[in-house]
């Protein structure tokens, strides 16, 4: 079957064709994805290419945090642009708060006197990632917990079937790997995954 489609494939190019002239959509779906558009060319110099190093709200504060507790600098700022947008007076209707968003009792088990302080709030809130980390050994299990709490988690071993949790879980997931790319966010919806033509 699939040698039948690579033939109907090389019939439906006429003449000598690139890789970049082939509509591979017919061969299987969007399996090879779409071009993407409105992105910056990479240009050809002396020296090795670099991808952006991080320059975010908070840079000293979260990178210290995040080297105490042997996380990704890149993790813990997709979780404050997740859970914050970087406002260390953000304040959750479930009363969650600061940058990392921590809830009064989680605060006060892990040591945070002030968690409106916005070094306090995030070195709590690493520690707390990074205990998760550990617990479940799998960082969308780990970011599941924060969200929704580690005993759910343990419960159902797995992300609970709760749409604020998935999405939690995505949005971080999202906001990291636009990071790691060098782009700069401050929230989740800068972090969406850029899209063709945009």
């Amino acid at each position: 079957m699939v040698r039948g489609s690579i033939i109907a494939l090389a019939l439906c190019a006429s003449g000598p064709a690139s890789a970049q002239e082939v509509d591979w959509r017919r061969a299987g779906g969007d399996l090879f994805g779409a071009p993407v558009g409105s992105v910056a060319e990479a240009t050809v110099e002396d020296g090795p290419v670099r991808v952006q190093a991080l320059s975010q709200p908070y840079q000293a504060i979260i990178d210290e945090a995040a080297a105490e507790h042997g996380l990704d600098p890149t993790l813990l700022h997709a979780l404050v642009a997740t859970e914050s947008a970087y406002r260390p007076g953000a304040l959750s209707p479930a009363g969650a708060g600061g940058l990392t968003q921590l809830m009064p009792d989680t605060a006060r088990e892990l040591g945070v006197l002030d968690r409106w302080d916005p070094e306090e709030n995030v070195r709590g809130g690493a520690r707390y990632l990074a205990q998760q980390i550990v617990r479940f050994r799998d960082l969308r299990l780990a970011l599941a917990a924060f969200n929704a709490g580690p005993a759910r988690v343990a419960r159902l071993g797995r992300v609970p079937d709760i749409r604020e949790t998935q999405d939690y879980v995505r949005s971080v997931l999202d906001c990291y790997l636009a990071l790691a790319a060098g782009r700069s966010v401050t929230n989740a919806v800068q972090c969406r995954p850029l899209e063709s033509g945009s």
